[in-house]
């Protein structure tokens, strides 16, 4: 069984449409690949956001989050 490490990667701050501050951490979950020789190191999987209270945050296609339980949008300053 491979073995998979989640770690923050990045943090900032987000403005909602409604003009509130939210901070959003970026996890990046990385899976150690393994050869014939042994470890060759970690491989970044996937990425996860999340606000710093732990609610879970969604990338949207315009490259904005949206705050999963209340649908409220989320954008990174330029």
């Amino acid at each position: 069984m491979p073995l998979r490490q989640e770690m923050e990667t990045d943090r900032f701050e987000a403005t909602a449409e409604d003009g509130s501050v939210h901070a959003v951490v970026e996890m990046t979950s990385f899976i150690q690949m393994v050869t014939f020789r042994g470890p060759a190191g970690w491989v970044p999987e996937g990425k996860s956001y999340r606000l710093v209270d732990g609610e879970a945050v969604e990338p949207t296609p315009d490259g904005g989050f949206r705050i999963a339980a209340s649908g409220l949008a989320l954008r990174r300053p330029a």
